[in-house]
């Protein structure tokens, strides 16, 4: 997949960079503005009724000061699994209506850091640092794969985590696109896992704009076990529209009738919740949506979640479903409470209980 470029900005600290003449060679028909004209544009894009939807046609090229590595963003009132973001970039060129990156940032473009040189300096001192295994992804800020035909990171990291012996470490590469072509054809030793956000069919095709539609990501994972990449499936979020049941039992069937269900290392389920503002954000942007007025309630995080009995409910329908095909899947709830977990799985869930049983697939 490849996704209209309009613009490219280059932070003077990213002008030298290799990759960022790389980037600018691929898209030849892209304005390019340096310094002070990448500032009077974005200046510009401040004054636009939606600058989300203009930003994700730049491409903003600058260095990353930050860290590469930090924790997932949970929180100590739910079950967290331990996994660790890579951080390669911010922002999305696709524009599913739900996601929650709509009030994460406040800057509307996308960002790609070209000091590569970091990245991965950093990467090896953390795993060098912090002995133990560790469960590493990508796809938290951004998608893992969309503007990969620009900057070839995935397949330097595949080589990273699948050649190295003292690596010590999976890398899952989450997405909505169908773009694992261009990823190495080497045995990735188990390392690497590919992992598709997933959805009933009709979501997908109304509320994630721009993104792979259904049957092409599932395709796309078939081809990518095909070559001995590890899976994962998430089912996130979950969206209780009427018939959503039989809808999402279809998007399992659809997969486990084209995947061999041994590839799989998990499946995680996520029902909708998100921050208060976004319900705004959504509405100034799409219009009236009616899964955001659900009977939400807020949440101990401070999100809107949907009552724990609905979400115990829709959890244990999915699951039925999924261990239907597959009694052996390994099934995780995201970012939910240990009495949720009891309920739906029968299963005591503490963070390093779930950290465990999720290493198990892959060690």
């Amino acid at each position: 997949m490849k996704f209209p470029i309009h613009e490219i900005w280059i932070d003077e600290d990213a002008t030298d960079a290799a990759l960022t003449a790389e980037i600018v060679g691929k898209l030849p028909e892209a304005a390019v503005f340096r310094d002070e004209a990448a500032r009077e544009r974005r200046k510009l894009l401040e004054l636009e009724p939606d600058a989300l939807s203009r930003g994700k046609r730049i491409l903003r090229l600058m260095t990353h000061k930050g860290a590469f590595i930090k924790p997932c963003p949970g929180t100590p009132e739910y079950v967290c699994c331990g996994l660790e973001i890579l951080h390669i970039g911010q922002g999305c060129p696709m524009d599913c209506r739900y996601c929650a990156l709509q009030t994460y940032f406040n800057r509307p473009v996308l960002e790609v850091f070209v000091n590569r040189e970091d990245l991965f300096e950093r990467l090896e001192n953390h795993l060098t640092a912090n002995p133990g295994f560790h469960r590493i992804c990508t796809g938290e800020f951004t998608d893992s794969l969309a503007l990969d035909s620009l900057t070839g990171l995935a397949a330097s990291l595949v080589d990273f985590f699948s050649t190295r012996s003292n690596v010590n470490a999976t890398l899952e590469i989450k997405t909505k696109t169908d773009s694992v072509d261009s990823l190495p054809d080497l045995n990735p030793n188990g390392k690497v896992i590919l992992a598709f956000s997933v959805n009933a069919e009709s979501i997908s095709r109304s509320e994630e704009l721009r993104a792979a539609p259904l049957e092409r990501r599932i395709r796309a994972a078939v081809r990518a076990a095909e070559r001995g990449y590890r899976l994962a499936f998430h089912f996130d979020p979950i969206i209780p529209f009427p018939g959503w049941e039989d809808a999402y039992g279809a998007t399992v069937s659809g997969i486990f009738a084209n995947v061999d269900a041994s590839a799989i290392a998990w499946i995680s389920l996520g029902v909708l919740r998100f921050a208060p503002e976004l319900k705004t954000t959504v509405a100034s942007r799409f219009g009236r949506i009616p899964y955001f007025h659900d009977g939400f309630l807020r949440g101990l995080d401070g999100k809107s979640r949907l009552h724990a009995d609905r979400r115990i409910d829709i959890y244990r329908r999915l699951s039925r479903k999924i261990w239907a095909k597959c009694p052996n899947a390994r099934i995780y709830l995201c970012m939910e409470s240990s009495h949720i977990w009891e309920q739906v799985t029968g299963m005591s869930m503490s963070d390093k209980s779930l950290a465990d049983f999720l290493d198990a697939a892959v060690i």
